[in-house]
C-alpha cells in the first residue's frame, strides 16, 4: 500500500499537460491545450488539457480526469500501477515490499504476466552481460551487428542460453508459477516428456514493450540450425496483442512528436541501428503486418508516415495494404526504396548520421510516385493492366477523408496518370461511393444522459438532471466566491446554495450529483472551503469525474482580452449571485413541477385523497410565486 503522504506528493508534483504531453502530441492554444483525442478516432482536436485545473477533458467522447485518470486510461493500469508510473517520471521514491511467494500466486493472471516478463526481461540481459555462453554468442552477434553496448543496454537486449530449460528452472526457483510461465509464451510444456521448457531456447531476445516501456512479450533471433524459425515472437496472451505494439514506441515518442513524422521499418534491428544513427523517430510493426490501431498510436503523435520496408514482393504487398490504411486515418504517407540489397539496418550503418537522414529526405516520395514507378505503368502497353493499375492508385486517392486534400491530389497527378482532372474527380468520387469502409468520424458524447436531444421538449426528468447539474456547476466552480448580502454582510455562493437548498429539504435525485454535493459538504467542513484539487484527485472516481466534467470548459477566455485589448466580456464570475439565485429557483421549480405531475397522475388513476387535492393546489401556486421570480410564464 503506498502512504497517502506519497500520493499527495505525486498529485502535487504531476503536470498535466507533461503526462498527457508523453502520449498525445499537444498544441498551445490561450492558457490550455489542445491535441486529438488518444480515446476516439477524430481529425479535428476536441481534446483538451487544462494546467491550471489539472485535468483533461475530451468533447468528443466525454473522457476526462486528472493525471492518474489518463494513466489508468491509456495504459490500463490499476490505480497503485498509475501511481508509480507517475513516481517514477518525477523520481518519487516509493517504498514497496518485495512480494512473496504466496502473494505471487494470489495476484491476478495480468498482473502475474507483467511480473513475470519483467523477471525475464532481467534474465536475459544478465546472462547476456554475465554468462560465457552469452558474451561469446550473444554478445558477440550483438557486437558484430554493430550495435554498441550504450544501445544494447538501451534496448535492453539479451540472451536466453542453449540448455533446454535454463530459464523456466530458474524461474520456477524463484518460485514463479508454471502456469503463468506458460501463459506469458516464455516456457512449453514439452508433450512427450510432460517437461516444462523454454520457448526462446537458444536465442538473442529483443523485449517488445509498451508505449510506457513495460516488457509485453519478446522477439528471439535463432542460433541453432535446426531452429524451426529464424526469428521467433511472443504468442498473444493478455497483456501483449501483437497488433496494438509497435517495438521501439517507448523511445521513439517524444522524437516523433518533435519531427510530426515517423519511420515505419520491418524488423527490430532495422529500429535499433536506425536509432544508433541519429533517426530516432522510428518503429517496427514487431513482426507482423501493420495494423489499424499501429497506426493510430503514431497518429496520436504524428501526421507524417515514411514507410521503408523491403523492396521484395512481400516488402510491396505490405506497402500496398500499408498505404490504403494509413490514408483513411486522414494522415499522409510517403515511401523510401532502398538500394539494391540494403535494408535500414544495413544501409544507415555505412552512411553518417546527416547523410543518411538525407537520403530519406531526398528519396521520400508520395505514394502515388510509389505506384507508379513499382507498377512500371509508363512503360506497360496493354490497355488491360494500365487500366488496373490507375483503378488502384485511384482507390488509393479515395481512401483520403478530406475533401479538399482529394481535390489537390487529383489535380497534382492529373498530368501524370493520363487521366484529366474532372474525369479523376469522378472516378474518386464513385470510388468513395461505392466503399462501404467510409465511416464518418464518431464525435458523440458515450456518457449516458437522460435527455432528449433534436426539436424535442425535455421531459421533467431530463429538466431535473439539467437543474441539478447546472447548481452544482456553480458550486464547483464559483463556491469559494463571496457577495455582499442584503444585511450587508459577506456570504458565499456555497453557502447560500447549500442553506437555501437545506431550508426547502431539496435533495438531488441522481446518486452521482448526491455523492458529489454530500462530498463538497465535508470538504468545506473539514477545510473551510471547497477544494477543488482534492475533488479532482478524489479516491472515489465517481466524484473526481463528474468534479471534472462539471469544471471543464470547451472554450476559456484569455485574461490578456482584459489586460491588453480592454474586452469585456460580461463573463458569468461577474453576475455570480443573480446566477446562483436564478438557478436554485429553476431548480426548486423543476422539483415541485415532478410532484405536480406525480398527484395529477395519481388523479388519473383515481388513487388520491383529500389531502393530495390540497398539496397540489398548495404545490401549483408556489409554482406561480417561483415562476413570477423567474420572470416566465406558468407552464
Amino acid at each position: 500500500m503506498i502512504p497517502k503522504e506519497t500520493i499527495d506528493l505525486i498529485f502535487e508534483t504531476a503536470r498535466v499537460e507533461e503526462i498527457v504531453g508523453d502520449f498525445v502530441a499537444l498544441k498551445k492554444r490561450g492558457v490550455n491545450y489542445i491535441g486529438n483525442c488518444p480515446f476516439h478516432n477524430e481529425k479535428t482536436p476536441s481534446f483538451t488539457v487544462s494546467p491550471t485545473k489539472g485535468i483533461y477533458k475530451c468533447f468528443g467522447c466525454g473522457k476526462g480526469g486528472n493525471s492518474i485518470n489518463f494513466v489508468m486510461e491509456i495504459e490500463h493500469f490499476n490505480y497503485p500501477e498509475a501511481l508509480k508510473f507517475v513516481a517514477k517520471k518525477y523520481n518519487i521514491e516509493i517504498e514497496e515490499e518485495e512480494l512473496t511467494s504466496e502473494q505471487l500466486e494470489r495476484s491476478n493472471e495480468k498482473d502475474s504476466l507483467f511480473i513475470v516478463s519483467s523477471f525475464a526481461n532481467d534474465y536475459f540481459q544478465d546472462m547476456l552481460w554475465n554468462s560465457d555462453e552469452g558474451k561469446a554468442v550473444g554478445l558477440s552477434y550483438f557486437k558484430e551487428r554493430g550495435f554498441t553496448e550504450e544501445t544494447i543496454k538501451k534496448f535492453e537486449l539479451g540472451y536466453n542460453p542453449k540448455a533446454k530449460d535454463a530459464f523456466s528452472k530458474v524461474a520456477i526457483k524463484k518460485a514463479y508459477d508454471k502456469e503463468v510461465l506458460v501463459s506469458s509464451g516464455l516456457s512449453l510444456i514439452n508433450e512427450s516428456s510432460g517437461q516444462i521448457v523454454d520457448r526462446f531456447k537458444e536465442r538473442t531476445m529483443f523485449p517488445i514493450q509498451s508505449y510506457s516501456g513495460r516488457t509485453l512479450g519478446f522477439g528471439g533471433r535463432a542460433f541453432n540450425a535446426k531452429a524451426k524459425a529464424k526469428y521467433l515472437n511472443s504468442p498473444e496472451t493478455l497483456i501483449y496483442h501483437k497488433s496494438k505494439v509497435l517495438y521501439g514506441l517507448n523511445f521513439a515518442k517524444n522524437a516523433i512528436g518533435k519531427e510530426g513524422l515517423c519511420y515505419i521499418v520491418e524488423g527490430y534491428t532495422d529500429v535499433i541501428s536506425m536509432y544508433q544513427n541519429g533517426i530516432e523517430n522510428v518503429v517496427s510493426a514487431s513482426g507482423t503486418a501493420l495494423a489499424l490501431e499501429q497506426i493510430k498510436l503514431i497518429n496520436r503523435l504524428a501526421q507524417n508516415v515514411v514507410l521503408l520496408f523491403d523492396g521484395d514482393n512481400a516488402g510491396i504487398k505490405a506497402t500496398y495494404k500499408s498505404i490504403n490504411m494509413i490514408l483513411k486515418e486522414g494522415m499522409n504517407v510517403k515511401i523510401a526504396a532502398f538500394p539494391e540489397g540494403e535494408d535500414p539496418d544495413s544501409f544507415a550503418k555505412k552512411l553518417s548520421t546527416d547523410d543518411f537522414k538525407n537520403f530519406l529526405t531526398t528519396e521520400a516520395i508520395d505514394f502515388i510516385d510509389y505506384k507508379i514507378n513499382i507498377s512500371g505503368v509508363n512503360s506497360i502497353s496493354d490497355p488491360t493492366k494500365i487500366t488496373n493499375i490507375k483503378r488502384d492508385i485511384i482507390e488509393s486517392i479515395s481512401c483520403i477523408p478530406d475533401s479538399l486534400n482529394r481535390s489537390q491530389y487529383c489535380k497534382t497527378y492529373s498530368k501524370k496518370l493520363d487521366i484529366s482532372e474532372n474525369v479523376l474527380l469522378g472516378e474518386v468520387a464513385k470510388a468513395r461511393a461505392s466503399t462501404s469502409s467510409f465511416e464518418p468520424i464518431s464525435t458523440r458524447n458515450t456518457n449516458p444522459k437522460p435527455l432528449s436531444k433534436g426539436k424535442e421538449k425535455l421531459s421533467s426528468v431530463g429538466k431535473l438532471f439539467k437543474l441539478e447539474e447546472e447548481i452544482l456547476r456553480i458550486l464547483i466552480n464559483y463556491g469559494n466566491d463571496t457577495f455582499t448580502s442584503e444585511e450587508e454582510d459577506q456570504e458565499s455562493v456555497a453557502n447560500l446554495i447549500i442553506s437555501d437548498l437545506d431550508a426547502d429539504n431539496i435533495t438531488f435525485t441522481y446518486p452521482d450529483f448526491h455523492t458529489l454535493f454530500e462530498e463538497i459538504i465535508i470538504v468545506i467542513e473539514e477545510r473551510g472551503n471547497i477544494d477543488l484539487q482534492y475533488l479532482i484527485n478524489h479516491q472515489n472516481r465517481e466524484v473526481s469525474q463528474k468534479a471534472i466534467d462539471l469544471i471543464s470548459s470547451k472554450h476559456s477566455i484569455s485574461n490578456n482580452w482584459v489586460e491588453r485589448h480592454k474586452i469585456y466580456t460580461g463573463r458569468e464570475d461577474e453576475k455570480i449571485r443573480k446566477t446562483t439565485e436564478k438557478a436554485i429557483l429553476s431548480l426548486k421549480k423543476g422539483h415541485v413541477d415532478m410532484q405536480i405531475k406525480d398527484l395529477q397522475q395519481q388523479i388519473k388513476e383515481g388513487k388520491i385523497d383529500t389531502e393530495g387535492i390540497k398539496l397540489l393546489s398548495h404545490l401549483t401556486k408556489i409554482k406561480t410565486q417561483i415562476a413570477k421570480s423567474l420572470g416566465r410564464n406558468v407552464g
